[in-house]
């Protein structure tokens, strides 16, 4: 929501701080029902307004959740959307909110089993920690290399994981002869 500024342009009434914590406050507020919330009645607008000191109108809170709804719908329906960190968590808050209930579908795991004959990748990150826990601290909140694991064959997968496995081996060496260096050193400096 935007409000017009003294030189007649408009101006943010919202930071993204504040876009952060209302769907936090939410989240805590409803957090006895089972997503997706449908209505969000005037009890819990108000205690909003109350942990945000008073800042906003009770109109304003409920207009920008109007809009955060309307944008995490467009995310779903197109994720290239989810374009910045700021968006990515505001996406994982509204789809806590307005997000379907996830229950397993028999069609996935027959899907999924249909893969694993075929010798395509299953995607599944327990067989291949290495590397998901190397793209996991790099790529922390991008969704889309987990989507991408799901398209590459098994032996390709195996042998990513097994050269994380490798460094990771010539990592802790290094360490070692760094540990054994300054260990040595010592040793000649404090005589």
């Amino acid at each position: 929501m935007s409000a017009p500024s003294p030189n007649g342009r408009f101006s943010r009434v919202f930071s993204e701080s504040d876009e952060i914590r209302i769907l936090r406050f939410l989240i805590r507020a409803t957090k006895s029902l089972s997503p997706p919330i449908t209505t969000i009645g005037t009890p819990t607008i108000n205690r909003i307004v109350e942990r945000l000191n008073h800042r906003f109108t009770p109109s304003q809170i409920n207009d920008k959740l109007r809009r955060l709804r309307d944008k995490f719908r467009k995310h779903v329906n197109n994720k290239y959307l989810v374009k910045t960190h700021h968006d990515r968590r505001l996406y994982k808050l509204s789809r806590r909110i307005w997000g379907k209930k996830k229950s397993p579908k028999k069609t996935d795991k027959l899907r999924g089993a249909e893969t694993v004959e075929s010798g395509e990748g299953d995607g599944d990150s327990e067989k291949y920690p290495y590397l998901v826990a190397e793209f996991s601290r790099v790529l922390p909140d991008n969704e889309v290399w987990k989507e991408r694991l799901k398209g590459l064959e098994e032996s390709k997968l195996r042998k990513m994981d097994q050269e994380w496995v490798l460094l990771k081996v010539e990592e802790a060496k290094l360490v070692a002869q760094k540990a054994e260096l300054v260990h040595r050193q010592i040793m000649e400096i404090m005589g």
